[in-house]
């Protein structure tokens, strides 16, 4: 580590212009050493407010400039004090080249330019990245995903409703604010308070409490629902091929964003346009959730080794590629992972780790799985001759989300691990436990579900959970998937599925990491809604954006568990040394 420079010796700039090619100016905060030699330069650009430069997960800019960096933080186009009309995504490739390079300018700096930041301040790295800025030397993008459809504003075909609703209605406020209607930040925030009746409101392309006038962006997501070139042409996962610079990827098990940003690591890893990047992609997963970043996250405390250590990981990072000091970041593993359950770290050469077996566990029940109360369970031994388990989903009564991978504000949105006691007692979500476990069971990868079933319905969704069960109880969800029957084939192109026919689902669940402790049990939960966190299927094949309550029917899903369907999870165990002899 740099010794670091006293606070009194750092300059600080306020309200900087930044020339952008279409004679819009942008504002930067610039934070830097007062010493004569030049520094490299550490670049966030955030439409979340420059003066606050996302300081509820990383140290202050002021406090990397102390350890010899000139830190630029700015607002993005259309946000807080840079000119110009907020259209998310749709200008960042451009404005983040020509800031890079402006920034490579400056006198006092070093033509060396790293970025950081996380969420939408991660997008705008990588947007940023496919253009390939002369002087951008590394990056640092946290909690982000490889593709603005799929894991973002959708999943598997379902609208990723209060992730999206939530960001809209918060980033919607600073548009009033710059138009003058202070009445309309006010009904934000009246909105953003009462955020639970505006996640009930129909039709959502409708939602009165999201004006036009302020996030139109909002109703063009919803006008499409598949994925096609309006959402391909700003998604990274087409574009690694034109990635050139080293990227420290950084990611939460309970994030929203989690398998997006290790498909960004594979992808440049395999991908990239130059071997130095392709050779340098480093991937971090921790416990957390979008935000803040801590050991405790939700219901749980995963221990000390889960305290935020970003900010010192970042010297680290930047100290290796910015000021080409050797010693910084030498004989990193290129993953690191946190193991739930052990709270503790583990390296690997890959994701998922080579060692991690695929095993099937069967979902079975002798007369009926429904509720906590049921007689579902989890088996290594697959079925033979079993009763199929029914439950009816009607989406005026939809399951609520107890915690989970939504985002980005856990009073908002639901998120991270919470006992799902409260929703496993209803008869429409289908309870599968293990036997209690006389040993250790590490799972290690990514998750997937083969669910075998029928609907009575023209379209619906399955909702797949994967469930740790205390001694006392409580049972924590890890993991969890959902998947729009419509799209069971295609992104695309979704088609109704025939009433009452058995259908073989892939429901992935996601990457985690987590050692199932003795005495703990596994259980899978399957049921038809996840609600805020996704909207309400209405049982019809239509857009989401239109549906209303008038179209809401009723479903009566049928899962099938026998020898001909054999629905089961997947868990990637890793076995130890011991059971492997």
């Amino acid at each position: 580590m740099t010794n670091r420079i006293p606070i009194d010796q750092i300059i600080t700039e306020k309200h900087v212009p930044v020339p952008m090619r279409d004679g819009v100016t942008l504002y930067a905060d610039i934070y830097r050493p007062d010493a004569p030699e030049r520094h490299p330069v550490l670049l966030m650009r955030t439409p979340y407010n420059k003066a606050d430069a996302q300081t509820m997960n990383y140290a202050h800019p002021s406090w990397y400039a102390q350890h010899g960096y000139v830190v630029i933080v700015q607002d993005t186009r259309g946000r807080w004090e840079s000119e110009g009309e907020f259209q998310p995504y749709r200008t960042e490739a451009e404005d983040g080249y020509d800031t890079i390079e402006w920034a490579a300018g400056l006198p006092y700096a070093l033509p060396k330019v790293g970025m950081y930041g996380f969420s939408y301040a991660a997008a705008v790295q990588w947007l940023a990245a496919t253009s390939r800025p002369p002087h951008l030397t590394c990056i640092a993008p946290a909690m982000i995903g490889s593709d603005s459809y799929q894991g973002k504003t959708y999943r598997s075909g379902a609208f990723a409703l209060a992730s999206i609703q939530s960001w809209v209605l918060f980033v919607a406020q600073d548009t009033a604010l710059r138009k003058g209607r202070t009445d309309w930040a006010a009904e934000l925030g009246a909105s953003l308070a009462g955020i639970h009746g505006v996640y009930r409101s129909l039709p959502l392309k409708r939602t009165a409490a999201i004006r036009e006038e302020l996030a139109p962006y909002y109703r063009e997501w919803l006008e499409h629902p598949v994925r096609g070139p309006y959402w391909t042409v700003r998604s990274l996962r087409e574009r690694y091929g034109a990635i050139e610079v080293p990227a420290l990827h950084v990611g939460g098990w309970y994030d929203l964003f989690v398998d997006g940003t290790i498909e960004n690591f594979n992808g440049v890893r395999a991908q990239g346009a130059t071997a130095q990047a392709r050779d340098n992609q480093y991937l971090i997963v921790e416990p957390w959730y979008h935000m803040p970043w801590s050991r405790y996250v939700g219901e749980l405390d995963f221990g000390p080794e889960a305290a935020n250590r970003i900010d010192r990981l970042q010297l680290e990072w930047f100290g290796r590629w910015l000021k080409e000091d050797a010693s910084q970041w030498s004989g990193v593993a290129p993953v690191q992972y946190f193991v739930m359950g052990d709270n503790r770290w583990k390296q690997a050469e890959q994701w998922p780790p080579q060692s991690a077996a695929e095993t099937p566990f069967y979902l079975r029940s002798a007369s009926r799985a429904n509720s906590v109360s049921g007689d579902g369970a989890l088996t290594e031994e697959p079925p033979e001759a079993e009763h199929p388990d029914t439950f009816v989903y009607h989406p005026s009564i939809p399951v609520p989300a107890l915690g989970g991978r939504s985002g980005a504000v856990p009073e908002l949105t639901p998120m991270g691990p919470k006992n799902q006691l409260p929703v496993e007692v209803r008869n429409d979500v289908l309870v599968y436990t293990s036997v209690t476990l006389e040993e250790e069971v590490a799972v290690e990868g990514n998750v997937t579900v083969v669910l075998y079933a029928a609907t009575t319905a023209e379209d619906t969704d399955f909702v797949v959970k994967l469930v740790d069960v205390h001694p006392d109880g409580r049972a924590y969800n890890v993991a969890e998937g959902i998947v729009r029957a419509s799209f069971r084939h295609s992104l695309e192109h979704p088609q109704p599925v025939t009433p009452g026919e058995i259908v073989r689902y892939e429901i992935p669940l996601g990457p985690t990491a987590i050692v199932f402790k003795k005495r703990h049990a596994i259980r899978v939960d399957v049921t038809s809604s996840l609600f805020p966190t996704f909207d309400r299927n209405p049982n019809r094949f239509m857009p989401p954006g239109e549906t209303t309550e008038a179209d809401f029917a009723t479903a009566t899903q049928t899962v099938y568990h026998d020898r001909l369907h054999p629905s089961h999870v997947l868990l990637p165990i890793v076995r130890s040394a011991q059971e492997t002899k």
